[in-house]
């Protein structure tokens, strides 16, 4: 818990969480589940439902009763509960706690990316527990296999990765019905009882998929996002490849290099589920870096059930409660001074966030719609909603089926029609970062000016040109003096064609 505590005060707010807490309050506030998009005026009205309510209201309740320690708080709790629960897990394979220990402390630095406040960290959470029932259910404990319809109900409305449950419970199923053995790939067949508590608790499990506030559509969301949504998975960073570039990277290559090798050693036994699911987990962490966790999750009881050929087992004989107890107390104290103050919250949020840039909108009128960075739209739902609605922020999937995820890149990544783009949405002010490329744009297009700009971020306002000089037609032929277009140019522009045409003295 100290090493999560550390990894994951390591980690910057993340953009996402703003907008999660402001749904958990709207929820908690209105008392009912929203049906369309209340945030935004690009997608304002369009279907859109809050596919993970419950963790959000989690959210909710925490940052409502102790603001951003709240959101520290839960943090903690959620990234503890999911490596308590993998340290379990490991030992139930490996069956020797210090193994257990040393495979989580070795994929530690793997999941520390995944300690945000989000509610994805209690939706992995439940897969960790969906393995730990399916393993003691192979264990011979029948009980713990009921467990999954209750698992199922609450997972499906705090996260979308209840998908991945169910593909498990599918893999245990679909292995456990032949017995083999091909060198070290063992089958096991389940017995007639197995199989048939096996199916009754997967059936009773995909109905509890359809009892949330949404009837089945919460269950549909994973697969629409997969089969649906091109170009939020094409552009958003947590699904792209992973890739050796990252330091993350670097260490997931070298950790299968190193567990590779030790069979060359130690030739362990493989169950075909357990196989299966390493090679799903390396594949998807390999395609989606947002995946890695999957790894981590598939990969720590195998490692420790390697590493339990060296580590002798914990012997409880040889036990010293009082180093134990020396040892524990220090630890303790290092977490509550690790955990971080209010003050120093807002201050890590103020280096990430457009803080002060809202204080000036709360202090100033800005009137019109307003443009704002992708990674800013969160916060800006959480700070400034319903006084301004937002372009976009971290829903992707309802920016993407309107066109509005398109045209965003468009005008982030400086198209040929960004400032057509933003005519079209009819945007009167810009919140950028500062000397981002677009803000370099806004600060040379004719009719923007900037009204404040701080480290971080710039505001651009936008107001009208000036109306063209319109020249007097006559009945003779257009003056020598002016081109025949003079008519159409604005008045700086004129004032150039007038002096260009001056003759040479």
């Amino acid at each position: 818990m100290l090493g999560v505590a550390v990894r994951a005060q390591q980690n910057p707010m993340d953009p996402d969480s703003w907008w999660h807490v402001a749904v958990g309050e709207r929820i908690l506030q209105d008392g009912n589940f929203p049906e369309t998009d209340p945030f935004s005026f690009t997608a304002a009205g369009t279907t859109w439902i809050a596919y993970e309510w419950l963790g959000e209201v989690l959210m909710a309740s925490a940052a409502k009763m102790w603001g951003f320690q709240g959101h520290s708080f839960v943090l903690l709790l959620t990234s503890s509960l999911l490596f308590l629960l993998l340290y379990y897990y490991a030992y139930l394979r490996s069956r020797n706690w210090k193994a257990a220990f040393a495979a989580c402390a070795a994929v530690l630095p793997l999941a520390g990316i995944f300690f945000t406040f989000r509610p994805q960290l209690l939706g992995y959470s439940f897969l960790v527990l969906t393995l730990i029932c399916l393993e003691r259910f192979r264990q011979g404990n029948e009980r713990t296999i009921w467990a999954l319809p209750f698992i199922f109900l609450v997972w499906v409305n705090t996260h979308g990765s209840f998908a991945f449950g169910l593909f498990v419970v599918g893999l245990y199923w679909i292995c456990g019905l032949a017995r083999f053995q091909w060198g070290g790939l063992l089958g096991e067949k389940w017995t007639g009882r197995q199989r048939l508590c096996l199916e009754l608790s997967m059936l009773m499990s995909v109905v509890a998929l359809c009892v949330t506030p949404y009837g089945s559509r919460l269950a549909a969301y994973p697969f629409e996002l997969a089969l649906l949504q091109p170009a939020n998975v094409a552009n958003i960073i947590e699904w792209h490849p992973l890739t050796t570039s990252l330091s993350f990277g670097k260490y997931f290559v070298g950790l299968l290099l190193l567990y590779f090798l030790a069979q060359t050693v130690a030739r362990q036994t493989y169950r075909a589920h357990e196989l299966a699911l390493l090679l799903f987990a390396v594949f998807s962490a390999s395609l989606h870096r947002r995946f890695l966790i999957i790894f981590v999750i598939v990969f720590a009881p195998l490692m420790a059930a390697l590493l339990a050929r060296w580590i002798p087992p914990y012997e409880p004989a040889k036990d010293r409660p009082l180093l134990n107890g020396a040892l524990v107390v220090p630890m303790l104290a290092a977490l509550f001074w690790i955990f971080p103050s209010e003050g120093a919250l807002h201050e890590q949020a103020a280096n990430s966030y457009p803080l002060r840039a809202v204080k000036y909108l709360q202090a100033h009128s800005v009137a019109g719609p307003l443009w704002n960075e992708y990674g800013w739209g969160g916060y800006l739902i959480w700070a400034r909603h319903p006084q301004h609605r937002v372009f976009i922020d971290g829903r992707a999937d309802i920016y993407e089926y309107g066109g509005v995820l398109s045209d965003y890149l468009r005008i982030d990544r400086l198209d040929s029609r960004a400032l057509a783009l933003l005519r079209k949405y009819d945007i009167r002010a810009s919140l950028v970062r500062r000397n981002s490329p677009l803000s370099t744009l806004l600060r040379t297009a004719p009719g923007w000016q900037a009204v404040y700009r701080d480290d971080l971020s710039e505001l651009f306002v936008y107001q009208d040109p000036a109306p063209a000089l319109e020249i007097p037609s006559r009945a003779a032929s257009p003056s020598k003096k002016f081109p025949a277009s003079a008519a159409l140019l604005p008045q700086s522009e004129l004032r150039q064609a007038q002096f260009a045409t001056v003759p040479n003295r």
